[in-house]
């Protein structure tokens, strides 16, 4: 089921809500809660919750083995326990597919007979798993760092791991700052914040409906066409797509803290204008912030940071994301994209060592950012080595007799787009009613417009991940 789909918005999300409301405080209220989310993320298939659950009662238990131990080597057990559950369980259902297909040519050139395509082409991807293992095993790594208590609440604790809003594509939340909320919301009091939360849902519904699917369609037209390609159709595939992943995928966390406000809890804001950076760091401490803090805390900081010089600290931030990059997908292109980021701030935390006084115009800081992540855009999307670098070669102008297939009506939208990114404040730095209204009634006109006009509702970009 879709936050943006008819279904959703005008017979699961109220239900819900009247639901929810009506129970009283307390068991009750948890325990609906919680049905409703292994009811929302069962629509796609029912086994997937069985997945979600015992992930959930791994990290569980295994917080409370980890309290009730003072012994070093049998704590690391416990949390090795945890990692290798959580992690078996994306490596099987995300990455079986990526392993087996390049095992292959190994099994091959040993003389050993190839693993048959139908072992691993068969699998399915849960939705969102990638999103609460880490999440649930976030949590069972600050138990044994001793940074918060395990908590004894079985319900209560899966009702951290599954919250239905942010329950398939993030935010990442830390327990600390959701549990609480959770809580207070079944057993005591919040207050909705119910104008807030139908705005940034309508929000949500125009950057991916309007935006985010149009700016799709135009990367599909054009990553079909043939040939070396000119400068104008290169560089429209790049930014079509890098608009498309970032309206798509704001446009659930929009949806998911719309969701979340009508309930009186605050998740964390995922996305601060990316492409307003003015270098590399400043872009992943606006890009899926959830994320890069996951791995800024868990990976990079555990394995050295940058405290041990330069030499090591280039490694531990090429290594991290390398990690990052496969995290979003099983492929060859998602490592490389990974690499490129990877090489990208390891560079930038050498000029910043050698050469701290060295700063561009705050312009020319922006437009370079701007570039390099568009050009790194690229391999994200497609997987293609020789498509990969015909974009690339064309994005930089040397494919000379290129073709350029992009229609003016289609460059002119993705303008209006990159212009209106660059003007507009952020989702975060907007509430109904503080700058008037008129806003807010525009965008749910649109919102209303693009509901009952789409002819096809497509899924968000992030499930796949």
């Amino acid at each position: 089921m879709l936050f943006h789909s008819v279904s959703f918005l005008f017979l699961f999300l109220p239900i819900f809500l009247v639901s929810i409301f009506l129970m009283p405080k307390g068991t009750p209220r948890a325990l609906t809660l919680l049905s409703f989310s292994y009811l929302f993320y069962s629509g796609a298939e029912p086994f997937f919750v069985i997945v979600l659950i015992v992930s959930s009662l791994t990290d569980y238990s295994v917080s409370i083995l980890l309290d009730r131990s003072d012994r070093r080597a049998v704590r690391r057990m416990w949390l090795a326990v945890s990692v290798v559950v959580n992690l078996s369980v994306l490596v099987i259902f995300k990455y079986s597919e990526w392993i087996l297909s390049n095992l292959n040519p190994v099994l091959t050139l040993g003389g050993f007979p190839p693993i048959a395509s139908d072992f691993y082409y068969n699998y399915v991807l849960p939705a969102g798993i990638s999103f609460y293992t880490f999440q649930s095993m976030s949590y069972t790594i600050d138990v044994y760092r001793r940074k918060i208590q395990p908590e004894r609440n079985l319900l209560s604790f899966c009702n951290f791991v599954a919250y239905l809003p942010q329950l398939i594509a993030g935010p990442i939340e830390r327990f600390g700052h959701l549990h609480p909320q959770i809580y207070q919301f079944t057993h005591q009091t919040l207050r909705p914040e119910i104008t807030a939360g139908i705005d940034r849902i309508f929000l949500g519904i125009v950057q991916k409906l309007l935006i985010a699917d149009s700016c799709g369609l135009i990367v599909d037209r054009l990553t079909l066409v043939q040939g070396e390609l000119g400068f104008a159709t290169a560089w429209a595939i790049a930014l079509a797509f890098g608009m498309q992943i970032y309206y798509d995928f704001a446009a659930y966390t929009h949806m998911a803290i719309g969701i979340s406000l009508l309930l009186g809890i605050r998740l964390e804001e995922n996305f601060l204008s990316p492409y307003k950076a003015v270098s590399i760091q400043d872009f992943w401490r606006r890009w899926h912030r959830t994320l890069s803090n996951w791995f800024r805390d868990y990976v990079y900081i555990p394995i050295g940071g940058s405290k041990q010089g330069n030499t090591r600290t280039f490694f531990n931030v090429l290594l991290t994301f390398l990690l990052v990059g496969i995290w979003h997908g099983a492929g060859w292109n998602y490592a490389l994209w990974g690499v490129i980021h990877g090489t990208l701030l390891g560079l930038y935390h050498l000029k910043k060592d050698l050469f701290p006084r060295w700063e561009l115009n705050r312009y020319v800081a922006w437009l370079a950012t701007f570039v390099v992540v568009h050009f790194a855009w690229v391999p994200f999307r497609v997987s293609d080595v020789v498509q990969i670098v015909d974009i690339w070669s064309g994005m930089a102008g040397l494919n000379w007799n290129g073709t350029d297939a992009v229609s003016a009506p289609d460059m002119m939208f993705l303008i209006v787009v990159v212009i209106g990114t660059l003007i507009f404040p952020n989702a975060s730095e907007r509430w109904p009613g503080r700058t008037g209204w008129r806003e807010s009634a525009a965008i749910a006109g649109l919102a209303a417009f693009a509901i009952f006009s789409t002819p096809a509702i497509n899924k968000f970009i992030y499930f796949q991940f």
